[in-house]
């Protein structure tokens, strides 16, 4: 967001520098949400977040591919901030080698690609014009190496994508969610979660980088950190989605039970509760003041 020139007169050489990278970044983020994978990139990323870290030579293995798309692959992914060096080590032939990690950025926006629809063609069609359950039939596509074409790719984010073991490899990366993925899983907290994750992902990187939306709302709370921001998006979101179910009073005992167990799991989620709780609150009383006004406006009008 570009700052007001009465902000840029006064602002320290530290203050300029900060603002600075923060507007280089938030350029740098709308150019990668223009850019259009390839498969090899696909294969790369995905591979990162089943497995990493990963040095080149690895991943080429985990493939089975040549080592060149790797490289190109990597080089195109840490241009836009998905991957990253996280280590640089000498190999077992003592070669100078860099190993890669998927960075919030990215995982995040992986998250925001799984698909929240089917193609018709795997439902309804009598014909398979795109050739989508041929592949189903001929192919694992659960194994990332055996992803050649960009339909491979939409269907194993479509069936085989696997939030538990990104879970289990990235929880540095977001520890408010997946230090407690395998309790979120044994009381089925899990599924729910990554089913309001698509959005929450994408909607978490666009408010993180423009300041706009929750972003303003958690930075008062000390959520402003990218991975504390996106555990404050997606717990609210699921408190919403409890609390705005049209089977909440079938289901109000079940659904207590659970939101329960996922806030008392940690301080800092107790807090967010507290946060969540009278925002909540807040929003119906606004909802209620909005109807009762509504309704004396249509008696007015009679």
């Amino acid at each position: 967001m570009t700052r007001l020139l009465r902000e840029i007169e006064t602002e320290t050489p530290e203050e300029k520098a900060f603002w600075d990278e923060r507007e280089q970044e938030t350029r740098e983020f709308e150019e990668s949400q223009m850019k259009r994978l390839k498969v090899s990139e696909w294969r790369v990323l995905l591979t990162l977040a089943y497995n990493s870290p990963r040095n080149r030579y690895q991943i080429s293995e985990d493939l089975g591919c040549k080592y060149p798309p790797v490289h190109r692959a990597t080089k195109s992914l840490e241009r836009i901030r998905w991957v990253e060096v996280v280590e640089e080590r000498r190999s077992e032939k003592n070669v100078p080698t860099k190993v890669y990690g998927l960075t919030r950025e990215g995982l995040l926006w992986l998250l925001s690609k799984i698909p929240v629809w089917v193609q018709p063609s795997l439902v309804f069609a009598e014909e398979d014009s795109l050739g989508l359950r041929r592949t189903l039939a001929e192919k694992d596509i659960s194994k990332v190496k055996n992803l050649k074409t960009q339909n491979d790719i939409y269907l194993h984010l479509l069936l085989d994508f696997d939030v538990n073991r990104i879970a289990k490899n990235n929880t540095h990366l977001f520890p408010l969610i997946f230090e407690n993925w395998t309790y979120y899983r044994e009381i089925k907290v899990a599924q729910d979660l990554v089913s309001i994750m698509p959005e929450t992902a994408f909607s978490t990187l666009v408010e993180y980088y423009n300041k706009w939306g929750d972003f303003l709302e958690a930075c008062k709370h000390k959520f402003d950190m990218l991975d504390l921001f996106f555990p404050y998006k997606l717990y609210y979101a699921y408190l919403e989605m409890l609390t705005g179910t049209s089977q909440i009073s079938v289901y109000e005992k079940e659904f207590q039970q659970k939101a329960t167990k996922v806030f008392r799991s940690k301080q800092q989620l107790k807090n967010l509760f507290e946060i969540f709780s009278s925002k909540i609150k807040k929003k119906t009383a606004e909802r209620l003041q909005f109807m009762e006004n509504l309704r004396s406006a249509m008696l007015d009008y009679q």
